[in-house]
């Protein structure tokens, strides 16, 4: 039978398929993936930061190159775990780059998850070992001398802003009187504080520096609005008596005891208690401060606990002078006496002084420092707002800061150690 022309057709488009079909490759099979495993506590590497807000340039921080800035590392002291090895970039060196615009008094720490935290820029610009910290992969906040909630995690961005309390209200009664001890006064760390809180606060001080004892006597009298003391024994009864509404740790450092280089009684080395018996046996020159002052006090809890009294008997070599620390300093030098004193007033006058420290470093020497403000209830016509306005200054992370710097640059140790909010019992 002919085939018919439509039939050819079809037969032709049969065998070009066929044809077709066996020149096109092979399928190959999709690759089954391999799951990698990754720990569950991986944070991916190159975590940024973004540094926002009233700046003039922002800036952009990942953990592979913070921008350029000099990664350092520090030991600080976390509200709840503790002190720890950071590392990280300076927090004020990167202010400094991203260039703070006028009127920013206020930095705003944002974490990746959400979580802000507010801190005034004055706290901030303080403190010179808060970092950026660099750590597992992510910025962590480390603000030493600052509230727990301060030390963001996994933070994502630091905006500068203008904060709800840009403008201090002024006081109205602006003058404000603060009865304080020889020592804060002699060791110059009172030149620091002082301008520091009439800058912040509008508010005017008198500063009287005398014992602490006599400090005392000033607020029971209503003769001051403030106390910063070291007399721990005394102030309870003060607080005991009514005469002290608020009373906050603030600091300490220690006593010593200095003397002559030629160490005539052979104290050095001794215990405090040790040391007064040898100089009594010695009869060697002794000044007393006589003054009812913090220093006044430690001295005479020393004698006692050497079974000598000789505050009451008078010997020659027991010389009072009634005076502060640095002028009783002074009169021991050129006695060649041995005398009890703050160690933050020895080394800011040490250069003009024949004494060396001979014997140091006991707990019987531990040296507290509070700030009281004067019962208003008693002594109605006082700045109770500026005392008030003082101690939260003193206990402030801002203040704690500078308080814990001063003397490091002069002296190459601090003058005082910052306490506020620790538990006294703890002090070492």
């Amino acid at each position: 039978m002919k085939p018919t022309p439509r039939n050819s057709l079809i037969t032709m488009f049969l065998v070009l398929a066929v044809a077709l079909s066996a020149c096109a490759p092979a399928a190959t099979p999709e690759p089954t993936a391999v799951p990698t495993a990754v720990p569950a506590t991986e944070v991916p590497a190159g975590a940024s930061l973004l540094v926002t807000g009233l700046v003039n340039n922002e800036l952009t921080l990942t953990t592979a190159d913070p921008a350029g800035l000099e990664v350092v590392k520090v030991t600080a002291e976390h509200p709840k775990s503790g002190p720890g090895e950071y590392e990280g970039v300076r927090l004020n060196a990167a202010l400094e780059k991203a260039g703070l615009k006028e009127g920013a008094n206020a930095l705003v720490f944002t974490a990746s998850d959400g979580f802000s935290y507010e801190a005034p820029l004055s706290d901030v610009t303080a403190c010179a070992d808060c970092l950026i910290g660099i750590a597992d992969g992510m910025f962590n906040m480390v603000m030493p001398g600052m509230s727990g909630k301060a030390w963001v995690k996994d933070v994502a961005s630091i905006e500068a802003k203008i904060g709800e309390q840009a403008v201090p209200v002024p006081p109205s009664n602006p003058n404000l009187i603060l009865a304080t001890t020889t020592s804060t006064q002699d060791s110059g760390l009172l030149d620091v504080l002082v301008p520091l809180f009439q800058e912040q606060t509008g508010y005017t001080v008198q500063t009287v520096a005398v014992g602490s004892g006599a400090a005392m006597q000033m607020g029971t009298d209503c003769n001051a609005d403030v106390l910063l003391v070291h007399s721990p024994s005394a102030e309870a009864t003060f607080m005991d008596e009514g005469s002290g509404k608020e009373r906050e740790l603030v600091m300490h450092n220690d006593f010593i005891i200095v003397g002559p280089a030629d160490d005539p009684a052979g104290i050095k080395g001794m215990k405090a208690a040790d040391a007064f018996k040898a100089i009594a046996a010695a009869e060697a020159p002794f000044v007393a401060r006589a003054d009812k002052s913090g220093t006044s006090t430690k001295e005479l809890g020393i004698w006692k606990a050497a079974e000598l009294d000789p505050a009451t008997t008078k010997p020659a070599w027991y010389i009072e002078t009634g005076q502060g620390m640095g002028a009783s300093m002074i009169i021991a030098s050129e006695k060649e006496a041995y005398i009890l004193t703050d160690r933050a007033t020895y080394l800011a006058n040490q250069d003009t002084l024949d004494l060396e420290i001979l014997a140091e470093g006991e707990k019987a020497l531990l040296n507290i420092y509070h700030v009281i403000t004067v019962n208003p209830d008693k002594c109605t016509k006082n700045n109770y707002d500026g005392a008030v306005a003082f101690k939260d200054f003193m206990i402030s992370p801002a203040t704690q800061e500078v308080i814990g710097r001063f003397g490091t640059a002069e002296f190459g140790q601090p003058l005082f150690f910052p306490d506020a909010g620790k538990d006294e019992a703890t002090l070492p």
